[in-house]
């Protein structure tokens, strides 16, 4: 039997591992990255100096750019170059504005993709950890003593069960969501192809100067253009729509293209209500390295001995 604190590190778990699997993939995510890539040089080129050079950055809110954004350049260009240099980013630091806030890392490269990750919700604060395809999410003391004082949960997602997923069919979709929600070359390109775009105007996030962008689309079309593959699309779209059929994603990017902040009104993670990350070190990749095999219970595991 489930206790409501493990419930809690199971709802948390099931956030933040299969979409990497989806991002990875054969069902698109490469060819959608390839494709952002090509767009983004084919915008820089056009109108805007914001291209794959020099992705890394040092200051605080991702820049030691001292270029100012143009404000009036083509939101969609903008988006397009942006994904571009993200996509060559391949990593950042990552820090939670919502809710009781959290920050972290997360290498968004499908060859090798990892998130090291706190969020803190309602006074609880839960770490996840995704390394080499698996999650792992941490365990409390309570729920630690419930399963012989193991530290950490693992969510694999390439065994499946009946349902195509070791947390049940809606757990995996909301994971896929998430992810997908936070990779930023993947939402400025499906943004850039799906959305209803406006510039919103000059902002400045952590000192550096931006123009914030906003995107409006159906979740339908939107969809269509993110690396989810094909097996669990229709789970992930269904989870999207829960918070309505459309869609609403700001983005600010500053003059080096760097997408610095986001705000996606809809990530189908049950979070309640919209998120804002911000993303900072952009061009870092750190490690995640998996925790000790001493220290980790497999899902399957636990639900067979707190279900007995």
């Amino acid at each position: 039997m489930r206790t409501p604190r493990l419930a809690s590190a199971i709802a948390a778990a099931a956030l933040l591992v299969g979409g990497l699997t989806a991002c990875s993939s054969s069902g698109g995510g490469d060819g959608g990255r390839d494709a952002a890539a090509s767009a983004g040089a084919t915008a820089s080129g056009s109108g805007g100096a914001a291209g794959a050079a020099g992705a890394a950055s040092t200051g605080p809110g991702g820049g030691t750019a001292t270029a100012k954004p143009d404000a009036d350049r083509d939101p969609k260009a903008a988006l397009l170059a942006s994904a571009a240099v993200m996509t060559k980013a391949r990593g950042a630091k990552l820090v939670r504005t919502t809710g009781d806030g959290g920050s972290g890392s997360y290498t968004w490269d499908p060859s090798a993709p990892g998130l090291d990750l706190s969020l803190k919700d309602k006074g609880t604060e839960n770490r996840m950890l995704v390394a080499g395809h698996a999650l792992y999410t941490g365990l409390d003391a309570e729920t630690a003593a419930l399963v012989d004082g193991k530290k950490w949960l693992k969510l694999d997602p390439s065994p499946a069960g009946g349902d195509g997923g070791p947390g049940g069919t809606e757990d995996y979709g909301s994971i896929a969501s998430m992810l997908v929600a936070l990779d930023p070359a993947a939402q400025l390109t499906a943004n850039a192809g799906a959305g209803r775009l406006s510039t919103v105007g000059e902002e400045k996030i952590d000192g550096v100067d931006t123009v914030h962008y906003r995107s409006e689309a159906p979740i339908d079309e939107l969809a269509k253009l993110l690396p989810i593959g094909k097996d669990r699309f229709d789970l992930v779209s269904g989870l999207l729509k829960k918070d309505g059929d459309a869609s609403v994603v700001d983005f600010w990017i500053n003059g080096r293209g760097e997408l610095l902040q986001q705000t996606n009104s809809n990530t189908g993670a049950g979070l309640g209500g919209p998120q804002t990350f911000r993303y900072r070190e952009i061009g870092s990749a750190p490690e995640v390295k998996a925790p000790a095999a001493g220290e980790v219970m497999d899902f399957a595991d636990m639900v067979k001995n707190l279900g007995s």
